[in-house]
């Protein structure tokens, strides 16, 4: 107490906290209000490319938003008839309201959020300051944040609103069934500039196709339904805001523990590393404790890694008759 270092007398809770304290304070000063600065000092030329994107983005995502917010609202008078129906059932739905109410209050101050289902997946391995999951292959619904060959900006605001008011309007109803479904964690976010939600099975033969089908490749706000293979995943968690700055630090220690083990990245040779970012709050959780994490894809302990040589020669066309024996494989540096 004297030399005013708290930190061998904290207990794990305060531990934590303090961690995530320090971790928003670098994300605000070191992305956050440099971001914020150079946003307000946009060329005329991006600011004018992004009042173009406007009209062509949110009234394709507010027009499915208000398909769900029409679909709840039905939903919500068919409840009203059935309770002047039979009386007896509103204390029961009544209880259950004030149950979820008091849920998403404590989800202000959760790292996980109450009763939101999420992938399965079996923890297979642990390393300093990471696991590894084998994830069940599942259904997502998912869209794009940016179009084919556009940066993609975890800082995007405008992409990123939309795409996220995109997929909970299809689960809440906006889509050809008007079938309502359970919000779910985690929001996942790919490196490809891709958003999905996890969509939890039940009783559902096949998921409703969303009311808007894709018109061009990686259209923004349009949203697919797709099948996500079982994979096999480095996963590290840290705190606070998703910023490009913070998932880049995060990858780069994440990749430095992995070749530390010697744990073998799924990834070709020359490819640059994929990430997913899984996002496990509500905006309303308060940034020191909420749940990030970001996953890379690895090897198998018993896979045998594939080496330059046979990537080279079994690749897109794999003709042997077209193999030309005098054309060496390139080496890693090249």
């Amino acid at each position: 107490m004297s030399e005013r270092k708290i930190d061998p007398i904290l207990t794990p809770t305060g531990k934590k906290l303090q961690d995530g304290t320090r971790a928003v304070a670098r994300q605000i000063t070191t992305d956050i209000l440099p971001s914020l600065a150079e946003i307000a000092s946009q060329s005329p030329s991006t600011a004018t490319k992004n009042l173009q994107e406007l009209p062509s983005l949110f009234p394709k995502v507010g027009e499915r938003v208000l398909d769900a917010v029409r679909n709840t609202a039905k939903k919500n008078l068919e409840l009203l008839q059935g309770d002047l129906a039979d009386p007896r059932r509103i204390p029961e739905r009544l209880s259950k309201q004030r149950a979820d109410i008091e849920a998403e209050v404590r989800n202000i101050f959760l790292e996980t959020p109450e009763n939101l289902s999420e992938p399965e997946y079996t923890v297979v391995e642990t390393g300093v300051g990471y696991e590894i999951r084998e994830y069940t292959g599942y259904t997502a619904a998912a869209t794009s944040m940016s179009k084919l060959e556009e940066n993609f900006s975890l800082s995007d605001i405008t992409s990123g609103g939309a795409a996220f008011n995109a997929l909970a309007a299809y689960l809440f109803g906006a889509n050809e069934e008007e079938l309502g479904m359970e919000m779910t964690v985690p929001v996942t976010t790919t490196s490809a500039g891709e958003m999905r939600f996890y969509l939890k099975r039940d009783d559902i033969a096949e998921f409703p196709a969303p009311l808007a089908q894709e018109n061009a490749l990686n259209e923004k706000g349009a949203v697919k339904i797709i099948d996500v293979s079982p994979a096999r995943l480095a996963v590290s968690r840290f705190t606070g805001f998703v910023t490009d700055g913070e998932v880049a630090r995060q990858k780069d220690a994440l990749l430095s523990a992995l070749a530390a083990d010697g744990v073998d990245l799924d990834v070709p040779h020359g490819s640059i590393v994929p990430y997913f970012i899984f996002q496990y709050n509500p905006p309303y959780t308060i940034p020191i404790v909420r749940r990030n994490e970001i996953a890379i894809p690895v090897r198998s302990a018993d896979q045998s890694p594939t080496s330059l040589e046979d990537e080279w020669m079994n690749d897109d066309n794999d003709d042997a008759d077209g193999y030309d024996e005098n054309i060496e494989a390139p080496s890693d540096v090249e």
